[in-house]
């Protein structure tokens, strides 16, 4: 059973700027296409806890 990573302040800090992006565009425009930032953050997510491209396509659903 692996460990559960404890993610680094800097790491927060960058999802945290980039959801702001979402927010901010998304409380200006509900339809802005925001899926680039999106995909960075699960990018992000998914670096911290280490997954697998395998482990991805699962939490996916692909």
């Amino acid at each position: 059973m692996k460990q559960i990573p404890i993610p680094k302040a800097n790491e927060i800090g960058t999802i945290e700027e980039i959801y702001n992006s979402v927010l901010a565009a998304k409380c200006a425009n509900f339809a802005a296409d925001t899926s680039n930032l999106e995909a960075e953050i699960d990018r992000l997510v998914y670096g911290l806890y280490g997954l697998t491209e395998e482990e991805i396509k699962i939490v996916e659903g692909k």
